[in-house]
C-alpha cells in the first residue's frame, strides 16, 4: 500500500498520518509532494494505490496557488498522460467556493472531494475508510463480498436530498467506499424486535443515466431487499400542492420514441416504457396517506417555514432528461398518461436497475413537490420537498419496515 499526498501544508496531516499508522500504513508508505510538479515526477516514478490532491496547488514550490494546477493534473491522470496513474483519488479542500470548478470536474469523473477542517475529523475517518477499502482489495484471498443490506436509498445529489435522509435518527456511520468510485453512509432502525440495516448514497449528478449507474452498483454490492429515492420533483398544477409526496407508479421515460417524417412534415413518435412501484411498498404507503397526525407533525416539526402539511399521492411520475421550466412540457407528457401527479429526473433510471437485477429488490421512490415546472418556479420550496419526502420514508419504514422485508 503506497498513499501520496499532495498539498504545499503537509503540516496538516499528522491526524491522518496517524490514523493511517493505526491501520497497518506506516510513514513509510506515506510520500508527501508540495506542488504540482513534484507530484508529477513522483507519479512518473512511483505506482501510488491512493492519491490525496489538495484542489489550492502552486505548479512549483515558490509559485503561488492556483486551481487550474490541481485541474491540469487530474486532466492528465484522466488521459492517461502519466506513466502511474493512481489506483483511487480523494480531492481535498478547506475552501469548497474558491474550488467550485476542479470539485465539479472531481464529481463530473466519479471521484472524491473532502472537507478539510481542524476542528472535526470526519474527513480522517473518510480517508482511511477509503484506505481500509483498498487494503481489503489487496488481500490475499480477497474479502468475501459484504452481506446484503435490508434498505438501500438512493438519492439524485447530496444537497438536499441526501441531507435531508442523513438527518434521520438511523445511527448513521461515515462514509465508506463499497467499490473504487461509489461511497455510501451506513445506518441502522429498530423496527419491532428487529434491526433493520440501511444505507445512503448521492449520485455524482441529476438525470437518469447517473441514477441508474449508480443505483445497479449498489444492488449488485449489497443486494439490497428494498431500494428506495426520495427528493424533490414537479408537481401538475391543479393535481398536487407544493410539499406534497408523490409515490411514483408507474414511471417512464417521457422522451422515448423516435421521429419520423412523412412528405412534410416531421413528428415525434411515443413510445413510453412504463415501470411500476412494488406493488407490496404501494399497499403500505396506502396505508399512511389518511394519518393526518402523523402528517401534520412533519409539518411542524420542520425547522423552518414549511410549505403546508403534505399530503401523499400515488400515481404516474414521469422522467425526463432536461430540467423543466417553461409550463408547456407537462402538457404535452400528460397525454401519454393523463393521470400523470409528477416529471422528475431520476426515478425511472432506478426503476430500470432494480429491474435489471438478479435477484431483483423491492423499488420505489418517494419525492416531494417543490415546484410546478413552470415560469414561476423557484428553489424556496426545495428544502422542505427533501425534508418532507425523507420524513415519509421514515413513518414507512418505521412502522412497516418488518413487514416489507419479510422472506
Amino acid at each position: 500500500m503506497r498513499i501520496l499526498i499532495v498539498d504545499d501544508l503537509p503540516r496538516r496531516y499528522e491526524r491522518l498520518v496517524s490514523a493511517f499508522g493505526a491501520i497497518g500504513i506506516d510513514r513509510q508508505q506515506i510520500d508527501f509532494a508540495i506542488c504540482a510538479n513534484e507530484a508529477r515526477d513522483k507519479l512518473d516514478e512511483h505506482a501510488f494505490d491512493l492519491l490525496i490532491l489538495d484542489i489550492l496547488l502552486p505548479l512549483w514550490p515558490e509559485g503561488e496557488e492556483d486551481v487550474q494546477n490541481s485541474a491540469d493534473l487530474l486532466f492528465e491522470i484522466r488521459e492517461g498522460e502519466l506513466a502511474n496513474p493512481p489506483r483511487h483519488i480523494l480531492g481535498i479542500t478547506a475552501d469548497p467556493s474558491v474550488a467550485g470548478p476542479v470539485i465539479t470536474q472531481f464529481e463530473a469523473w466519479t471521484w472524491t472531494v473532502l472537507h478539510f477542517a481542524e476542528t472535526n475529523d470526519d474527513w480522517v475517518i473518510r480517508a482511511v475508510n477509503c484506505a481500509k477499502y483498498l487494503l481489503d482489495q489487496q488481500a490475499v484471498p480477497p474479502e468475501p463480498a459484504r452481506d446484503h443490506v435490508d434498505l438501500a436509498i438512493i438519492c439524485a445529489l447530496a444537497n438536499p436530498e441526501q441531507s435531508e435522509v442523513l438527518k434521520l435518527p438511523w445511527d448513521w456511520s461515515a462514509a465508506r467506499p463499497i467499490d473504487d468510485q461509489v461511497f455510501i453512509r451506513d445506518g441502522h432502525v429498530a423496527v419491532g424486535a428487529r434491526r433493520l440495516t440501511v444505507c445512503v448514497t448521492a449520485a455524482p449528478r441529476m438525470g437518469m443515466v447517473a441514477t441508474a449507474i449508480r443505483s445497479a452498483a449498489v444492488i449488485a454490492k449489497l443486494r439490497p431487499r428494498l431500494v428506495a429515492m426520495t427528493g424533490v420533483c414537479a408537481g401538475v398544477r391543479g393535481k398536487v400542492r407544493l410539499g406534497d409526496v408523490l409515490f411514483a407508479d408507474p414511471a417512464w421515460d417521457f422522451q422515448s420514441g423516435k421521429r419520423v417524417r412523412d412528405k412534410e412534415n416531421t413528428q415525434f413518435s411515443m413510445r413510453p416504457h412504463h415501470l411500476p412501484a412494488s406493488a407490496r411498498v404501494r399497499s403500505h404507503v396506502e396505508q399512511l396517506r389518511d394519518d393526518r397526525a402523523a402528517l401534520g407533525k412533519v409539518a411542524t416539526d420542520f425547522p423552518g417555514d414549511p410549505s403546508g402539511v403534505p399530503r401523499i399521492f400515488l400515481g404516474p411520475v414521469a422522467s425526463g432528461s432536461a430540467v423543466l421550466a417553461d409550463g408547456e412540457v407537462i402538457k404535452q407528457i400528460r397525454e401519454q398518461h393523463q393521470e400523470l401527479v409528477g416529471v422528475e429526473m431520476e426515478i425511472y433510471g432506478l426503476f430500470a436497475a432494480a429491474q435489471a437485477a438478479s435477484p431483483q429488490p423491492q423499488v420505489f421512490a418517494l419525492k416531494g413537490v417543490c415546484d410546478f415546472a413552470d415560469p414561476d418556479k423557484d428553489d424556496g420550496h426545495q428544502q422542505f420537498a427533501a425534508y418532507a419526502s425523507a420524513q415519509i420514508l421514515r413513518l414507512l419504514i418505521e412502522r412497516f419496515g418488518d413487514r416489507l422485508i419479510a422472506n
